[in-house]
């Protein structure tokens, strides 16, 4: 008797758990979804680089964050670190990462300006 008493709160307790986890799990897509329809979507790098290491990669500040200085960086460290002058092609593949991810970085920034934009300006709609 014991036993099935025992089955009975346990399988009622899994049904239970288990409406509980989907119910919590649609409503988390439901939210990301609809998050994600309203904001410009940012790009990741393919070499999974994030905006503070290619920082520091490029040897950058938050302040100099222009596509000219990342183009100049870039090409500074890429060719000081090519082949030819001995060096390895996993660094130059960091380097084109890190420039990587500050482009689209810069790209995801810009969208966002003009996103505000146009929300917070009425007369240009």
């Amino acid at each position: 008797m014991a036993h099935r008493l025992l089955m009975n709160v346990i399988f009622t307790g899994a049904s239970v758990f288990g409406r509980a986890f989907t119910e919590a799990y649609k409503q988390a897509a439901k939210t990301s979804a609809a998050g994600a329809a309203n904001r410009p979507t940012k790009q990741s790098s393919l070499g999974g680089i994030t905006v503070d290491e290619s920082m520091k990669i490029l040897n950058l500040e938050k302040n100099e964050l222009n596509l000219d200085k990342i183009n100049e960086k870039y090409q500074y460290l890429f060719n000081v670190n090519s082949k030819d002058q001995g060096n390895s092609f996993y660094l130059q593949s960091k380097i084109y990462y890190a420039m990587d991810t500050l482009k689209k970085e810069l790209d995801y920034l810009e969208k966002l300006q003009n996103e505000k934009d146009k929300g917070g300006n009425p007369s240009t709609n």
